[in-house]
């Protein structure tokens, strides 16, 4: 049987994941979840460290609604992130348009020396299978 704990652990969790990545603390992210969902930071880390604390139904609520909040506004910022890049290639090709730099060499330079190089590192990949 599902508990309320049960299913709000993940989502606080993966709230708590979010605002350290945003804040780079851990600490932090523990008040900054827990002002948004109207909790201590005490209780958030309690919570998601399994601790035995009192999950009240507004609580459940509220880490709910933050949660699928922050899914929505993450779509949404994806959905603008994918239209920019497909906007990208409507444009002409950036790519077409450059010189091609990977087969050219310098002027004086002998095509030899990759050559060179090349023998060097072959036995050195060999060395690993012995």
């Amino acid at each position: 049987m599902q508990t309320a704990a049960n299913l709000a652990n993940p989502l606080v969790d993966a709230l708590v994941r979010h605002a350290e990545r945003r804040t780079g603390s851990r600490m932090l992210a523990y008040e900054a979840v827990g002002r948004t969902i109207g909790t201590t930071a005490s209780w958030v880390r309690k919570f998601v460290g399994n601790q035995p604390v009192r999950l009240d139904a507004d609580t459940f609520l509220r880490i709910r609604a933050t949660y699928q909040a922050n899914c929505d506004r993450w779509d949404a910022q994806a959905d603008e992130d994918r239209a920019a890049f497909f906007a990208l290639g409507r444009e002409e090709d950036a790519m077409d348009h450059s010189p091609d730099t990977c087969g050219a060499l310098a002027e004086g330079a002998e095509p030899s020396e990759g050559r060179r190089s090349a023998a060097v590192v072959a036995p050195l990949v060999g060395q690993g299978a012995q």
